[in-house]
């Protein structure tokens, strides 16, 4: 059995809800002749630990990112902890950390990406702390000092306020925790996104040669930006993030043996960052055409109705959502439109429900909260809307497109590819062009049929799990099969005993 592992953050299997979630677990399951161990790094470390696995994965390694300095601390394993602490002094911080940490930083935060010398500082890194303690050595005032005289000799960086200086000194803290840990040996390593905690990927590659395969279900970076863009205001700390994002992405994709967009748009980013046009291979996401089907759904009082299943989160653009169905209101009055997803952004979800009201919309939208039954969801209601900013590849459009639904949908990511001819595309964060999609297709019957007949037939003819799966295990059989740096030297060591 191959033994594979996974490497995610805040996903599979403490966090059930997500496009990825859902990719993963159905992965998993379907991958029943691998073997895997989850590394998940986690933002909150109180997140539920109540999740069932298939039997085929053997362990899941818990990382917290906030909450706690220390995975040790965390952690259920028995570690070498005191003995870390003690061996950390001043002396060791001085004399080998800071040299290794300032060389690091001047990779990660270089103009121009050398990622074999980021991979060779990572490595480095990951050594040292599997010796000696992370937090002590974060927590020493000559490493403060030593990050921010690295920020300060930068013309542009120099500009940075100092809370923000200390934001990204914390994200390095914290963020490290993920190569201290002594990964299990594997076959291959599963990357479900190119972001800092694929970091220890690259550790797994360097010390044994392992292959690396990565699926972007986005573009990290591209996320990333839309991320910064909205937290920081100085141009100064925009372009630090940005530095940095590309310099990790950039390491990663150049590890990665294989980089599995899960569509055509996202490959185009990939390229664009410098992914080898050898290594990319486009899967698309795969569903379970039998649970995502056509089925009749109980609905009350029949109404005009719009579904939209997504998480309440400023990538999902709710406002659009709602001002689109104000719009709806002055053609189709008893319009309904029924919202299902739950959100872990308090603000923004009284935001959306705030404008409901301005709106006086209260009889035309609905919030339904999350879902266990997505199937249900969509076929409760005549037309399906997405009003997202940014996609992958998404399954609320592909899961809608099993159901027999007539789709309107942002024009974003991978949702042109998936729907090709079978659904309305409008422009994003334009709720009169989403409001016109919709009015379109419930008042006519003829065209919301013909879509719903070929969308029906394009889910099941190109997206449905098992041809997801089968893809992925002969690209894992591919990669498996490669001669690795451990077969070689140990064939070199028996060649050389021989003689």
């Amino acid at each position: 059995m191959k033994k594979v592992l996974m490497i995610n953050w805040d996903n599979y299997p403490n966090f059930m809800s997500g496009g990825v979630y859902t990719w993963e677990k159905s992965f998993v399951e379907g991958m029943q002749d691998s073997e895997f161990v989850v590394l998940n790094q986690l933002s909150n470390p109180n997140v539920s630990e109540i999740y069932s696995i298939p039997r085929n994965v053997s362990r899941v390694i818990e990382v917290p990112l906030y909450g706690t300095n220390r995975f040790e601390e965390f952690s259920k394993q028995d570690g070498p902890l005191i003995s870390k602490i003690i061996r950390t002094t001043d002396s060791v911080v001085q004399d080998k950390f800071i040299p290794l940490f300032e060389k690091f930083l001047k990779n990660m935060l270089a103009d121009r990406c050398e990622p074999e010398l980021v991979k060779d500082s990572i490595f480095k890194l990951h050594k040292f702390f599997t010796v000696y303690d992370v937090k002590k050595c974060f927590e020493h005032p000559m490493v403060w000092e030593a990050f921010l005289k690295q920020v300060q000799q930068d013309h542009l960086y120099s500009q940075m306020r100092l809370r923000e200086v200390l934001g990204a000194y914390q994200f390095f803290q914290r963020g490290l925790q993920i190569i201290s840990i002594e990964i299990p040996r594997v076959d291959l390593v599963h990357c479900s996104l190119a972001w800092f905690p694929s970091m220890a990927a690259v550790c797994v590659k360097k010390q044994h040669g392992t292959p690396i395969v990565v699926t972007e279900h986005g573009v990290a970076f591209r996320e990333q930006l839309l991320y910064y863009n909205t937290q920081f205001q100085d141009d100064a700390s925009k372009i630090f993030w940005k530095t940095l994002a590309r310099n990790i992405i950039t390491t990663v994709y150049a590890e990665a043996d294989a980089i599995v967009p899960v569509c055509g748009a996202n490959a185009l980013w990939e390229r664009m960052l410098g992914g080898e046009e050898s290594k990319i291979r486009v899967i698309y996401n795969g569903i379970d055409t039998n649970k995502f089907r056509p089925m009749k759904a109980e609905r009350g009082i029949v109404k005009p109705t719009v579904v939209s299943v997504a998480r309440i989160d400023g990538f999902k653009d709710i406002p659009t959502l709602i001002r689109s169905i104000n719009y709806v209101r002055e053609k189709i009055p008893n319009v309904e439109c029924l919202l299902y997803g739950g959100s872990i952004d308090l603000e923004y979800s009284f935001k959306c429900v705030n404008l409901v009201k301005a709106l006086h919309l209260e009889n035309n939208f609905k919030f339904m909260g999350s879902t266990k039954e997505p199937e249900k969801a969509y076929n409760s209601g005549d037309v399906v809307a997405l009003t997202s900013i940014a996609e992958g590849f998404p399954f609320s459009v592909i899961e809608a497109m099993a159901c027999g639904k007539a789709i309107v949908a942002s024009d974003v990511g991978g949702v042109a590819e998936a729907l090709e001819g079978c659904g309305i595309l409008v422009r994003s964060r334009n709720p009169q062009d989403m409001a016109n999609g919709i009015v379109e297709l419930l008042l006519n019957k003829k065209l919301r049929t013909d879509l719903e007949v070929a969308a029906y037939k394009r889910a099941r003819e190109k997206f449905s799990l098992e041809t997801s799966i089968k893809q992925y295990r002969e690209l894992y059989n591919d990669l498996i099969a490669l001669p690795r740096m451990d077969d070689l030297m140990e064939t070199a060591a028996e060649m050389t005993i021989s003689r």
